[in-house]
C-alpha cells in the first residue's frame, strides 16, 4: 500500500512515504527565518513519481506549523 504520514508541530513536521513497499523521511524544523530541511531529501529519490512529489513540496506543513505556533501559550 503507497502512504503518505504528515506529523506537524509547532516545533517542525516529519514526513513519511511508502511508495511500493519503500519508505522515505524527511524531517523539518522551526527556524527563526521559517523551516529547514534536517533529514531526507524527497527532491532527490527517483522512486518517488512526480504527482507524490508534487503533493509533498506544497506550503501546507509549513502553515499548519505556523498555525499552531501562533496559537501556544
Amino acid at each position: 500500500m503507497n502512504k503518505i504520514i504528515i506529523e506537524v508541530t509547532s516545533d517542525g513536521w516529519e514526513t513519511a512515504v511508502t511508495i511500493n513497499g519503500k519508505e522515505y523521511k524527511e524531517k523539518h524544523v522551526a527556524t527563526a527565518f521559517g523551516s529547514e530541511s534536517i533529514e531526507g531529501n524527497f527532491e532527490s529519490e527517483d522512486d518517488i513519481p512526480e504527482e507524490v512529489y508534487d503533493a509533498l513540496n506544497s506550503s501546507f506543513p509549513f502553515e499548519c506549523m505556523q498555525a499552531l505556533y501562533s496559537i501556544e501559550d
